[in-house]
């Protein structure tokens, strides 16, 4: 396959790097815009724009199978209008929702495949929030779709319970979210926490998980015979998260198949996001 990359020039040669070890790819040509690449079989757009949806439309309608990394982008229309594009082209999307992503995430996605309890807790320092960039939704927003994709299945029930003074800006969140196979997730931001912590609890029948996101690790319960819970904990590498989401990118087009976050889960979770928002302007 010859790959196209689209983007800054630093970016772009990292994850070179990432591809060319790749035994499908025979060539990769880095432009800074869509038209530069030439003729390719796929590309990776790395764009972080407002405009980023209207480019990826673009790679679409050529027909170029299209791996999007930028943070999740949540225009609803245009989400619905590049998914019915793909779908009709038969184009494959995939998006960096770097939760999914991660080594640990997908290992315990293996492990508990439709779990019927999620729990997310993230704190972090005020100072550092704010100086990180990210306004309040954009972490929610991650962890709702962390949530959606691995329990797949349609949310029925939102509760919503918030912290804001009078600038009326969000501190902290709390959301609970029922689905339609009785599964339910919890999600807790605290963004004026002592320090910073992120853990992500999952279960089902057979196994509790609880990964440790800054560590990217996991403690493994599971009842033994005599009725007791014992752990086990398993380490992963967070710093081959890129190159494996590349990886995944290009055996999703080999083999044909629906990618590891695609265009129906961005569709899913714009629609669930403009439910919650609605709820966030009567809380």
């Amino acid at each position: 396959m010859k790959i196209g990359i689209v983007g800054p020039a630093d970016r772009a040669v990292a994850w070179e790097k990432h591809l060319r070890p790749h035994k499908s790819v025979s060539e990769i040509a880095i432009s800074a815009n869509l038209e530069g690449i030439g003729d390719v079989d796929a590309c990776l757009m790395l764009d972080k724009t407002e405009h980023r949806l209207h480019h990826l439309l673009e790679a679409v309608k050529i027909g170029y199978h299209t791996y999007l990394i930028s943070p999740l982008p949540t225009d609803s229309k245009m989400v619905e209008k590049v998914y019915h594009a793909a779908q009709e082209s038969n184009v494959l999307l995939q998006f960096s929702h770097w939760p999914t992503m991660a080594p640990a995430s997908k290992w315990m996605a293996k492990k508990v495949s439709k779990p019927s309890f999620i729990q997310v807790v993230r704190g972090l320092i005020h100072s550092e929030y704010i100086e990180s960039g990210h306004d309040f939704n954009y972490y929610w927003i991650d962890e709702l779709a962390f949530c959606l994709r691995w329990i797949s299945g349609a949310v029925h029930h939102i509760d919503l319970k918030t912290v804001e003074f009078a600038s009326n800006k969000l501190y902290a969140l709390h959301m609970f979210l029922r689905f339609d196979s009785g599964a339910t997730s919890n999600i807790y931001i605290n963004t004026a926490s002592d320090k910073n912590n992120h853990h992500r609890l999952a279960a089902n029948n057979n196994y509790l998980l609880d990964c440790n996101v800054h560590d990217q690790t996991v403690r493994v319960g599971e009842e033994h015979d005599n009725k007791h819970l014992y752990f086990k904990r398993q380490s992963f590498d967070a710093t081959k998260a890129a190159e494996l989401s590349g990886m995944e990118f290009l055996k999703s087009i080999q083999m044909n198949r629906p990618t590891i976050y695609n265009g129906y889960h961005l569709l899913e979770l714009t629609k669930t996001i403009e439910k919650i928002k609605k709820r966030l302007a009567r809380v």
